[in-house]
């Protein structure tokens, strides 16, 4: 795309932000828009009004070059397939939308205290890949749609962040689909069963179309939040080394491989929680108790919790009560898709509190911690180094 083009976009972007774009301008933008996943992403942000104004903190006019600048590699990765890359990611972080007045780039209505612009890392999205019976590949965002999938009994549909399953027919042979959310993805599930899930960052869940025999059985890997329709067969999610058996209920299971534990928290309902066939040790669950396995010795151990600090990530929260700084790391690493190291060893057991958005930069939860404890940390690319502050 030529640079001219690329200003074009800028500006259409710009003047549908003020209201005052063009009717053919419009029809031009929602070309553009509609050309790839990619571009729609790209749009939605700059389209959110809090993400420019923390992106635009520090600047107040700019000349045509200086836009130019910074604006042009936007859109030279085009096509179906346009992924966020890191490289978009960094562009996007110090991106900013001109209010175009004559030949000056208005950004700041009011002047704000300066600060230094340091890298960040954006929050994830929902997104998510479905995998079919046949081995195809479908890349799943909200609202795409998904066209014709030939499913046996049933009808997919992919509305908002959530993709849904409709028994349609009779069937004699289960056929499993499998949805996969990437590192830095979220997204919603609706089984033909009307069970809804939803699933974290780094998941898979392994399903069938539609649920036919005596039970009703998933397969996860990672982690995902339950509310199941009440039924006479049993609804049974295996993973983790462990099965948890119920009719219908709510409860959140975290079993990622990289995780020592596997937790088992219950909302509402009842369920039941086993090992595997070789040990059988099972364990009843009421609301608000959790059962938690470590995979190192395999035991299994049952406590009071509150189970907000283990469903909040559902309600786009991160909850840390009482969390240690290492498992800290690990949930931010899969949900913004970075690579996070801690420096100094004895940093990994500090404890620490907080409630925040999960879809803030991940420099706002750094800096938090920051004004807790005596730490610091540094952003490169995809790698952050947490370590004492000095």
């Amino acid at each position: 795309m030529h640079d001219e083009n690329n200003l074009k976009i800028a500006s259409w972007i710009a003047a549908r932000l003020k209201g005052t774009i063009r009717p053919e301008e419009e029809k031009a933008l929602e070309e553009w828009i509609n050309e790839s996943d990619g571009h729609r992403l790209f749009y939605e942000r700059m389209m959110d009004q809090e993400y420019l104004a923390g992106r635009l903190d520090g600047y107040e006019t700019c000349s045509l070059e200086a836009l130019k600048e910074r604006i042009m590699p936007l859109a030279r990765k085009q096509g179906r397939h346009i992924r966020f890359t890191y490289r978009i990611k960094q562009i996007a972080a110090v991106l900013f939308i001109p209010l175009v007045l004559g030949g000056v780039f208005l950004l700041m209505d009011e002047k704000e205290e300066k600060t230094p612009v340091v890298a960040d890392i954006i929050p994830g999205k929902e997104c998510a890949v479905l995998e079919m019976a046949d081995g195809r590949l479908v890349e799943l965002v909200p609202g795409k749609n998904l066209g014709q999938l030939r499913l046996v009994g049933a009808v997919v549909t992919n509305d908002s962040n959530c993709l849904s399953y409709q028994q349609a027919g009779k069937v004699n042979q289960l056929e499993y689909n499998t949805i996969i959310i990437p590192r830095g993805g979220e997204y919603q599930l609706t089984l033909a069963d009307g069970s809804r899930v939803w699933l974290n960052s780094g998941t898979r869940l392994r399903y069938p179309v539609n649920f036919i025999g005596e039970k009703r059985e998933v397969y996860l890997e990672g982690e995902a939040y339950f509310e199941v329709t009440r039924s006479e067969k049993p609804f049974v999610v295996h993973g983790g080394g462990q099965n948890v058996r119920v009719l219908g209920t709510s409860f959140n299971v975290m079993a990622y491989r990289d995780e020592p534990k596997v937790q088992t928290t219950l909302v509402t309902g009842s369920v039941r929680v086993t090992l595997d066939e070789q040990s059988g040790k099972t364990v009843l669950l009421t609301p608000g108790q959790q059962a938690e396995l470590d995979k190192n010795n395999g035991d299994i151990t049952m406590r009071v919790v509150n189970v907000e600090n283990y469903t909040g990530w559902k309600d786009k929260l991160f909850i840390f009560d009482e969390e240690d700084l290492e498992t800290m790391m690990r949930k931010l690493a899969r949900w913004y898709d970075v690579d996070i190291s801690i420096e100094t060893p004895d940093l990994r057991e500090k404890i620490f509190y907080g409630v925040i958005r999960k879809y803030e930069n991940i420099s706002k939860i750094l800096d938090m911690l920051k004004k807790t404890q005596n730490i610091d940390y540094s952003i490169q690319g995809k790698k952050i180094v947490i370590k004492k502050a000095r």
